[in-house]
């Protein structure tokens, strides 16, 4: 995979954690106050960690393609923490 299409790659995944995370905002009406007010600040933190990645990946794939192991290399531990936080942060507040 060229360094490009990993990017688009993890921009999807990216766009795909904020959709999830907007939809979840919208269900978030069972919460009581406490509740809702710390999902928020999760949130916050969540869309924060999204911003900086998104300038991260904007910031790869204006690299030249010699700075390929390193975009790989930041890209995949990136979308695995996102993945981590988002799924951590989530499996708080989804309705059992």
């Amino acid at each position: 995979m060229k360094k490009d299409e990993m990017v688009q790659e993890a921009k999807k995944q990216l766009q795909q954690f904020e959709k999830e995370m907007s939809e979840l905002k919208e269900a978030t009406s069972h919460l009581s106050v406490e509740a809702k007010k710390q999902f928020d600040i999760g949130a916050k933190e969540l869309e924060k960690l999204y911003k900086e990645a998104h300038e991260k990946f904007d910031e790869f794939s204006h690299k030249a393609e010699e700075n390929y192991k390193e975009a790989k290399d930041f890209i995949e531990l990136t979308n695995k923490a996102l993945k981590h936080s988002f799924n951590y942060f989530i499996s708080h507040y989804r309705k059992k």
